[in-house]
């Protein structure tokens, strides 16, 4: 599988890298998260900017000071679970005004359901600043026929993603299954890919990327960002027990 190369890491070499999300809701509890984050064992962090509340000027410009691992950054609208209640055009508009905030952040989400122009319009646009594009989909409810996941996917990866991402629940053992038979195929077919089964009978996919080509894992640092997340120290040391 070809490899995705950004701020010295490369996304489908090795075991999935190790992403912790930064959940704090103001200036001093985000400084307290990355004083945290850096004795975890990761190679990046997600800034969710969705749950931060003050004014994410000074959350950007703590983050260029203090950031020891690459970033990325995410708005998660309330549609796709995170905390922000806003229009496709809002969710546009924002995320064109963090883009804007050069040198802080070195990969950015994409939410797919903002609708298939939109995310490659931001996509073009991340890439013209030198930025990782993830483009996401996330189903909170189910997890959909083999068939839809693969479509996602593609059409993901065909609007410009570098990193296609897809997050489903599990109902059962089988959802889980289809789940890790989609992104080896994916994963195959398009490069490296996202995926994981949510909730604590999709925990087996965050682990197993390496294996399938998942060539990223979420993991819990003060806080987890969705059902199902593993703590980072723990996560590592499954890795590591799983490597070759």
């Amino acid at each position: 599988m070809r490899a995705f190369q950004i701020a010295g890491l490369s996304f489908g070499a090795g075991a999935p890298k190790i992403c912790v999300p930064l959940m704090a809701g103001d200036l001093p509890a985000l400084e307290q998260e990355l004083a945290a984050a850096d004795s975890l064992p990761a190679e990046l962090w997600e800034w969710r900017a969705d749950a931060f509340a003050g004014d994410w000027t000074l959350a950007l410009a703590l983050l260029r000071d203090k950031a020891s691992r690459p970033v990325l950054c995410t708005l998660r609208t309330k549609e796709q679970g995170g905390g922000q209640a806003l229009s496709p055009q809002e969710y546009e508009e924002r995320l064109t005004g963090l883009l804007g905030a050069e040198g802080t952040f070195q990969l950015i989400d994409i939410e797919l359901a903002c609708g298939e122009e939109r995310s490659q319009r931001l996509a073009g646009l991340a890439k013209s600043r030198g930025l990782g594009v993830v483009i996401s989909h996330h189903d909170f409810a189910a997890t959909p026929d083999k068939a839809v996941m693969r479509a996602l996917l593609r059409k993901m990866k065909s609007l410009g993603a570098d990193l296609p991402k897809l997050a489903v629940m599990p109902t059962c053992p089988a959802d889980v299954l289809a789940l890790l038979e989609v992104t080896m195929e994916a994963a195959e077919e398009l490069g490296p890919v996202i995926t994981m089964s949510m909730g604590s009978l999709g925990r087996v996919s965050r682990v197993c990327g390496e294996l399938t080509g998942s060539c990223l894992t979420f993991a819990a640092g003060l806080q987890a960002s969705a059902p199902g997340q593993i703590g980072a120290q723990a996560l590592r040391n499954m890795l590591d027990s799983l490597a070759p």
